[in-house]
């Protein structure tokens, strides 16, 4: 009987650590910061939760973009909000109608909308990142299939911006490239991508964590989180945990 109790005790331990979301998308003073360029110039990017709001009883936090390069300071976007079942919802400026931002939830296979876009699950990991476990979501465009990018739980998209779907654009085709650098909560960074490529662990059991990648100098990623077998034509990529430009 006892045997039969710890049995179930340590299952339900694996399961929780597996289920639970460890970063919350939605939090005040939630700021991330994008590198982005057009190949000729390079600016930074930033969006930022601020104060919040209630839309249609749903309590919102202020979503602020800010772009200097294109004299963009401080554009109220929207407002976002967050349900416990982990999908984030964006409410536009001048409307009230919640729209599917991000879902972390979904099994692969699964084939979710997002603004205009049809989404597909490619593939649904677990990583250790700073002693927690955050889902590493790789997605397509299901029209398009051939580009797949990825996206961290808590933390949004890798490439192409915070809102890019929402925007209307792919993280494959903005005009340019953008790419994440850190997300910080009141100054205090919780995501450095050049931190998470060196370090992070992919587990697949608990307690037994596979390095992700365990040589870092043979593997190359784009901005979208892609890993690359074919010799890069020029833009901004990830090589050895580090940003790497090929002109």
């Amino acid at each position: 009987m006892k045997k039969t109790l710890l049995l179930f005790f340590l299952c339900f331990v694996q399961t929780s650590v597996f289920a639970q979301t460890i970063n919350p998308f939605v939090q005040d003073g939630k700021v991330w910061t994008y590198d982005a360029t057009n190949f000729i110039y390079y600016w930074e990017e930033t969006y930022s939760l601020e104060g919040d709001t209630l839309i249609n009883s749903h309590k919102c936090l202020k979503l602020y973009f800010t772009c200097q390069f294109y004299h963009q300071d401080h554009l109220y976007k929207g407002a976002i909000f967050e349900k416990k079942n982990g999908k984030v919802y964006f409410i536009a400026t001048g409307s009230t109608k919640p729209v599917l931002l991000y879902d972390f939830s979904c099994e692969p296979g699964t084939i979710t909308k997002v603004g205009e876009f049809e989404l597909r699950i490619i593939e649904r990991k677990l990583a250790k990142y700073h002693g927690e476990y955050l889902n590493d979501i790789d997605y397509s465009l299901r029209e398009d299939e051939y580009y797949p990018f990825k996206g961290i739980e808590g933390i949004g998209f890798l490439g192409g911006g915070l809102t890019c779907l929402i925007d209307g654009y792919t993280p494959v085709n903005t005009g340019g490239s953008r790419f994440i650098r850190t997300c910080t909560v009141n100054d205090e960074i919780v995501f450095d991508a050049d931190e998470y490529f060196k370090t992070a662990q992919i587990v697949t059991d608990i307690g037994k964590p596979s390095v992700q990648p365990s040589d870092k100098a043979k593997n190359l990623y784009d901005l979208s989180g892609r890993k690359l077998s074919d010799k890069p034509s020029r833009g901004i990529y990830i090589e050895d945990g580090k940003k790497i430009v090929i002109k």
